[in-house]
């Protein structure tokens, strides 16, 4: 709808659109999202688009298919797998790879079902920002007709022109009254979005996030960016890869355009775009303009364990699996040419990486392995649920 409000020359005037709710069905035949209302909506699904027509109460219903989709600086030092059983047995190999866990663009990354989604959070957030700007600059009028007021007041002409009072004091209430209204709009500016899960599907997904509280209470989250293979001879190292990690955290907040029951599990990524997990799909979210929605189904979660030479802070709740040298001789003793040689804790970690054929590729390390492991086989029972 359009609004506009014309007072004695000053005006207003912002198209606000209505943004319509979402729908969400999890289901064991997957995801699929409606948008629109009751008796003019669109339902997106992998194979395709279908428009629902009908009167409501009446019964009068008809879906159609109307179009269809087509496919689509390292600071510690990671050990080798073997190294959890005996660091006797730890692989001397060489290699000049380097490794970066970095997803492709946000826009990029969208399951076709839920394309309909997405664009409608995208708008509903283009329409928050352009909204912001116009509350900025009624703000700003506001200011200036208050001030009028002040300086009229001051000189006694306030009470004396009553013409003008009656002007500015009209003035002043209509700008106030379309800051309200564009408050309001701002405020409203997100998407309505109800998910609904079968009884089986609901109980596998609580469980899911009491792991999910869990894992986010690890004393230490680090967000692996890039990771490079370490000379281990030539350095004198038991270690096979030096890493560049981020510490991050994890928490339960909501997509900026999403307004949902539930919130989503939200793992700040430290060199791009956050990663929020709802029962059904998974957001990449860099900015409100930016952002890809996936189907679970596309989703790759994976777990290991690995054994961490420690040169920070030692995590209360990690296992420390031995101690070393830092740097050291083939046969794991002391090499006597580093005078600075110190012994190091070898620690035991968890490791959660995500995956996917759009181009997701993001590593996260957590001090409480145990809790990271319940993490990701709940994650992968719930998907077992989801699509059987």
């Amino acid at each position: 709808m359009t609004r506009r409000s014309l007072v004695m020359g000053w005006s207003f005037r912002r198209r606000i659109k209505v943004i319509p709710g979402v729908y969400l069905n999890v289901s064991k035949r997957g995801v699929s999202a409606t948008v629109g209302v009751r008796g003019a909506s669109l339902t997106f699904r992998d194979e395709g688009i279908y428009s629902n027509v009908g009167i409501p109460g009446t019964g009068l219903y008809n879906r159609q298919k109307i179009s269809g989709f087509s496919s689509p600086a390292p600071n510690s030092n990671r050990l080798p797998s073997p190294f959890l059983d005996e660091i006797s047995d730890a692989q001397f190999s060489v290699s000049s790879a380097d490794y970066h866990f970095v997803s492709a663009d946000p826009l990029e990354i969208v399951s076709p079902g839920l394309q309909g989604l997405q664009s409608t959070v995208l708008q509903a957030n283009e329409q928050k920002y352009q909204l912001k700007k116009d509350y900025t600059l009624i703000s700003k009028s506001i200011e200036r007709t208050r001030l009028f007021v002040t300086l009229s007041k001051i000189f006694a002409i306030y009470y004396f022109v009553s013409p003008l009072r009656r002007y500015l004091l009209n003035l002043l209430a209509d700008q106030e009254q379309a800051a309200d209204e564009v408050k309001s709009s701002i405020d409203s500016s997100s998407v309505p979005l109800d998910i609904e899960m079968d009884d089986d599907l609901e109980q596998s997904y609580d469980y899911l996030v009491s792991t999910f509280e869990r894992l986010a209470d690890s004393e230490c989250i680090w967000d692996v960016t890039s990771a490079s293979d370490v000379d281990m001879i030539k350095l004198r190292s038991v270690a096979s890869s030096a890493i560049t990690r981020k510490r991050t955290r994890f928490h339960f907040s909501h997509v900026p355009g999403i307004d949902s029951s539930s919130p989503a599990f939200h793992l700040v990524n430290a060199n791009g775009a956050d990663i929020f997990i709802y029962p059904g799909f998974f957001v990449m979210y860099e900015n409100p303009c930016r952002l890809g929605i996936l189907e679970l189904a596309d989703l790759n979660i994976s777990f290991e364990r690995t054994g961490f030479l420690e040169t920070e802070i030692v995590p209360v709740d990690s296992r420390q699996l031995s101690e070393v040298w830092e740097r050291s001789n083939k046969d794991g003793s002391r090499d006597k040419r580093f005078a600075d040689n110190r012994k190091l804790p070898v620690m035991e970690y968890g490791e959660i990486t995500f995956r996917s054929d759009t181009g997701i590729y993001e590593k996260y390390m957590v001090s409480d392995c145990a809790s990271a492991d319940d993490f990701v086989t709940s994650f992968k029972d719930f998907m077992a649920n989801l699509y059987p």
